[in-house]
């Protein structure tokens, strides 16, 4: 526990009212800090590794491997997907039927950004182009932007939240 110990006469009350907010300004909140003797993450580091899972989700997905995508999610993610919000139960109930549904599951991402928000949180974006097979033969193409929310827990970069939008390729 921090204390700060002022002593000031009363003609300068004004003043070390003003002092004494700036200095709890300055220092903030001690539950803001990291813990003593932890050290601050980089942010270089954090843009680092949710660029490898942010490309292990991508791998995951052209490799139709349902568990691998599963595997990227926390418990508690949704998303919205062409305006439609859709929980955890229902992206893996999906997974687990589309994916094997494919013959071919071709993506290409441009414009990727990651954009950290601490040391455990980070937002990725991305305009994609998709072209899909089915096992039918049936062919789907469709391009948009998606938004990724991820989040670091117990060392580990999942998915909180996403958004898809899906627009049909001009002919």
């Amino acid at each position: 526990m921090e204390t700060i110990l002022l002593i000031v006469s009363r003609k300068s009350r004004v003043t070390s009212t003003a002092l004494v907010v700036i200095l709890l300004v300055a220092c903030g909140n001690p539950s803001d800090r990291p813990a003593e003797g932890s050290l601050a993450r980089p942010i270089s580091s954090v843009m680092a590794e949710v660029d490898a899972a942010l490309w292990a989700f991508h791998a995951a997905d052209t490799a139709k491997d349902a568990e691998a995508v599963i595997g990227l999610l926390w418990p508690d993610y949704y998303m919205f997907v062409d305006g439609a919000r859709i929980g955890y139960d229902e992206v893996v109930k999906g997974a687990r039927e589309f994916l094997p549904s494919l013959e071919l599951f071709h993506t290409d991402w441009t414009d990727v950004r990651i954009t950290p928000l601490g040391p455990d949180a980070a937002v990725t974006s991305f305009q994609f182009r998709d072209s899909i097979i089915t096992m039918t033969g049936e062919l789907i193409q469709s391009r948009g932007p998606t938004t990724f929310v991820w989040h670091r827990r117990d060392g580990e970069w999942r998915l909180v939240y996403g958004d898809a939008d899906h627009y049909a390729l001009d002919p």
